[in-house]
């Protein structure tokens, strides 16, 4: 997707999370960047669902115990996936 074509300014973040979906369990990825829409998750297609799927996102490096956020994955590349919070 094109910078012109985004709904949301994209703001780099740089943190351990956790994936969950039921048919592949719960892998540990990073992220890349974040926005109002959703997240850039950094990891191999191979190892993740596909898009339309909904997944469980926990972030990891925090102080405290974050919440575990339902998003869909809406975009798969070879370096990873974008999901969008599910409202």
């Amino acid at each position: 997707m094109s910078e012109e074509n985004r709904q949301h300014v994209r703001t780099k973040l740089i943190s351990r999370v956790k994936l969950t979906h039921p048919d592949t369990g719960t892998i540990e990825v990073k992220t890349h960047d974040i926005s109002d829409g959703g997240i850039y998750l950094l990891s191999p297609a191979a190892d993740l669902p596909p898009i339309g799927s909904q997944v469980q996102v926990q972030l990891i490096d925090t102080p405290f115990e974050a919440p575990v956020i339902e998003m869909k994955i809406v975009r798969v590349d070879p370096k990873g996936i974008g999901l969008k919070f599910i409202e």
